[in-house]
């Protein structure tokens, strides 16, 4: 396992199949199935029960790196254990990570098995706001420590993107542009150094999305291929999800997940940090929220990939982007003398503001 025990060997009851599907070995499929036995699938409504059958079902479909050499037994070995960097139980005791998204299994079975061998990215993504939120600096520490349980298993760190989608999302939430833009450079300043005190050894760039001209819509032709069912389908999943007050907002909001998550088709300016590797794995973290965007990407694949790339979720239940209605504290307002200590303030928020103060001493921003 990551910190460094050997994990325990899984009995086989008499009877039963085994646990190892054709093609992988016994010592991989054992410890990939521990993993996977232990990780909570929510869905829109709540945790999913995942069955044995259905972890058999998927290692069926996890097939072992093939070839010969040294270089393809290492792979198979380091598998289960990145896997269990990612998202197995010391990540979601310690780690603030939560569980997966309904379906998001296999597509993280194969991102682990790629990022053995090519480079990897964890992601976080940051919307449009008007007044952002101290505890958004939160939410890159579940990346961090991600990042540096991976570097206990591989040698080396992953790198750690975070992404503010400020000119996108202003547009879609008819936003101030001015105002959504310092937003973004106050968020980018605080961050750098948050990472720097907390993850130095792990390689970290902030982006924001790229200008569009006024006249042009990238969204446009993602919602141009939606037929008249699917883009019904989506409006009701995610109705109200994400502030929207329209149906025609809910849309942009799914197709915007789409054009980032999986298309990767929204491009992207490096503000400050270090450049990320060329062609990457990349894997996304988001908040409990992210559930129920997850759920709809895949109505924008073409017909035969409609499976989303994975996405990790943490604990965190309140979005980045937005003030929680319940009270929450301002980045600026801090920064200003406010304090976050108030015990009128939400449950949630009180939880993200708790992680935030346990990794960094958060007078070092003032």
């Amino acid at each position: 396992m990551a910190d460094g025990s050997e994990p325990a060997t899984l009995v086989r009851p008499a009877g039963r199949a085994p646990l190892a599907p054709a093609g992988l070995g016994k010592k991989q499929g054992n410890l990939l199935t521990a993993v996977l036995r232990g990780i909570p699938l929510l869905g829109p409504q709540g945790t999913v029960p995942f069955a044995e059958a259905d972890v058999r079902a998927c290692l069926a479909r996890f097939q072992p790196a093939e070839g010969p050499g040294a270089e393809t037994g290492l792979v198979n070995r380091l598998r289960p254990r990145l896997l269990d960097a990612v998202v197995g139980a010391r990540a979601r005791t310690r780690g603030y990570i939560r569980g997966l998204p309904e379906g998001a299994v296999e597509p993280l079975l194969d991102t682990v098995g790629r990022a053995v061998a090519e480079p990897l990215v964890l992601r976080v993504v940051f919307g449009a706001t008007v007044r952002v939120p101290l505890r958004a600096l939160s939410y890159v520490l579940p990346a961090a420590r991600m990042a540096e349980r991976i570097a206990e298993v591989t040698g080396s760190a992953p790198y750690l993107q975070a992404v503010y989608v400020g000119g996108l999302g202003a547009r879609i939430n008819d936003l101030p542009a001015r105002t959504v833009d310092a937003e973004g450079a106050l968020l980018a300043g605080c961050l750098e150094r948050v990472l720097a005190a907390t993850a130095p050894a792990v390689p970290y760039g902030f982006f924001a999305d790229r200008p569009v001209p006024a006249r042009q819509d990238p969204l446009a032709p993602v919602l141009a291929s939606l037929d008249a069912r699917r883009r019904h389908e989506i409006a009701e999943l995610l109705a109200g999800k994400g502030g929207s007050r329209s149906a025609r907002q809910t849309l942009q909001y799914a197709a915007a997940h789409a054009l980032l998550h999986d298309r990767d088709a929204i491009p992207l300016d490096l503000v400050h940090g270090a450049r990320p590797p060329t062609r990457p794995v990349v894997l996304d973290l988001g908040g409990l929220q992210e559930r129920h965007f997850h759920n709809v990407r895949g109505l924008f694949a073409a017909e035969g990939r409609r499976v989303p790339k994975p996405l990790v979720l943490t604990r965190h239940s309140v979005p980045p982007y937005t003030m929680s209605r319940a009270g929450d504290i301002a980045l600026r307002d801090f920064l200003a003398g406010a304090t976050p200590d108030s015990p009128d303030l939400p449950t949630a928020v009180r939880r993200d503001l708790d992680l935030l103060r346990a990794n960094f001493p958060l007078e070092t921003l003032r």
